[in-house]
């Protein structure tokens, strides 16, 4: 009974690991405007947070900002301007002032597909 209940808890993982590949692949946000730098990862400008393409853990330089807002920020993105990060749906009044107040520490840069979901995993863990 025991290795019947084990199988099945394999299976389910091994099929929700497949469907989220597979899920994830599909679709783009990669139609955006002309405007805005192209993204170099050799000459990215490293003291202002590219809201486009930046990681999870760069959040961190802003104080209130990791991990609940950057997630927002990353979940909703590309953005054409630092309006459309304000007009997110659901950011509370405070998360919009938060961004307002630090609205110097930011970038935008044509998104860099190549990122994917790396951009809240990036396999860099704290042991």
């Amino acid at each position: 009974m025991k290795a019947l209940i084990r199988f099945s808890v394999l299976l389910v993982a091994i099929a929700s690991i497949w469907t989220t590949g597979l899920l994830g692949s599909f679709g783009s946000n990669a139609a955006f405007a002309e405007d805005l730098p192209s993204t170099s990862f050799y000459t990215q400008d490293l003291s202002k947070i590219d809201l486009n393409n930046s990681n999870i853990n760069t959040f961190r330089q802003v104080r209130g900002m990791y991990p609940t807002l950057g997630r927002i920020i990353i979940d909703n993105s590309p953005f054409q301007s630092l309006d459309d990060v304000l007009n997110i749906a659901g950011l509370s009044d405070a998360q919009r002032e938060l961004i307002k107040e630090n609205a110097d520490k930011f970038t935008l840069n044509k998104p860099d597909e190549s990122m994917g979901r790396e951009r809240i995993n990036n396999a860099n863990y704290r042991l």
